[in-house]
Formats: C-alpha cells, structure tokens, sequence
C-alpha cells in the first residue's frame, strides 16, 4: 500500500507544475489581443513587432497546440494590416506566429484558394478569411489536420530567418525555425 501512496504522491506533486505550465503559455498566447505592431519592414528599427507577439513565438512548438485553437478567434486587435488595410484579428496574429515558428506551411493549399485570384496576390488570404467566419472554421481544421498528419517530420533549422518580415540584420527570436524535412 506504501508503494502506491508514493506513487499517487509523485502524480499529484507532478501535475501542478505541468498545469502552471500551460497556464504560462496560454496566458502567453491570449496575450496577441493587445498586439499593436506586427513585423512587417524593420531594417531602420531597433524592435521589429510587438514583444508580445515574439515572447510568442518564443514559445516554439509548446505554443502550437494554443495558436492552432486561437485560429478562428476574430477578435480585432489595434494592429494594422499593411498595405491591404484594416487591422489583423487575433487568428491572423496567431498564425503568423505559427509561420515564424514552422517554416514552409503550404498556406494558400489550407486555405483551399488560389494565392493570386482575380490578380490579388496575398491579398487573397484576407480577403477569404474576411468573407465569411466559416472559411475561419475551415482554415482552422486544415491548419490542425496539417500540423497532426506532419509535426513528428519536423526538424529544427538553426538560422536567422524570419518568414514574417523582411528583418535584414537581426536575430531571429528563436535563432531557428522547423521545417519538414526533406527526403
């Protein structure tokens, strides 16, 4: 019977430490609604986006999970949207965060729409998100089923990197990316 209380005592000292963990990073992630500034040029600039933005992606593959739920969160944030107008909703941050922590993510394939439509280019991806929040739903399961089918042929890419913004001459936040890798 001592063996068991041992062990039922290791599980439940566990288990707090694992829930403050999760509650750091979902903590971390709900903070994107408070994001003003997404990277975007920043050669002249010493800080190039919010630092509520990169202590999210910081969060590297342990964030994953909570960005890929916060994918249909239309919640409109104070951060504007360059050269295609409005402001980026919480998803949107979530995803670029996504995109800077995997690199490669066949965007416009999950989408299920054409990158230059009607001769848009990556307006495309606003202007489909925009229209209607059921193509947020869709987007939301095509992103999760992708990661499910190829997170474990992830590998890690050391590089300064950034698939986000042109951030000639700075370190990237994370000094890497995943990538899947190549056969």
């Amino acid at each position: 019977m001592n063996r068991y209380f041992k062990i039922a005592f290791l599980i439940l000292s566990i288990l707090p430490i694992s829930s403050f963990g999760q509650n750091e990073i979902k903590e971390k992630i709900d903070s994107l609604k408070y994001v003003e500034n997404m990277p975007y040029i920043c050669e002249a600039f010493s800080k190039c986006g919010d630092e509520l933005f990169w202590n999210v992606v910081k969060l590297k593959e342990k964030g994953i999970p909570f960005l890929i739920e916060k994918l249909n969160d239309s919640t409109e944030t104070k951060a504007g949207v360059v050269l295609f107008g409005g402001n980026h909703t919480v998803a949107d941050i979530a995803y670029v965060a996504i995109e800077e922590i995997i690199h490669g993510i066949p965007t416009f394939e999950l989408l299920g729409t054409e990158f230059d439509q009607e001769g848009c280019g990556y307006c495309e991806y606003w202007n489909f998100l925009r229209k209607d929040y059921q193509n947020r739903l869709n987007f939301k399961l095509a992103v999760k089923n992708w990661y499910d089918k190829n997170k474990n042929d992830l590998v890690w890419i050391s590089s300064n990197e950034f698939s986000s913004c042109d951030c000639s001459g700075k370190k990237h936040p994370n000094k890497g990316h995943y990538e899947i890798k190549k056969e």
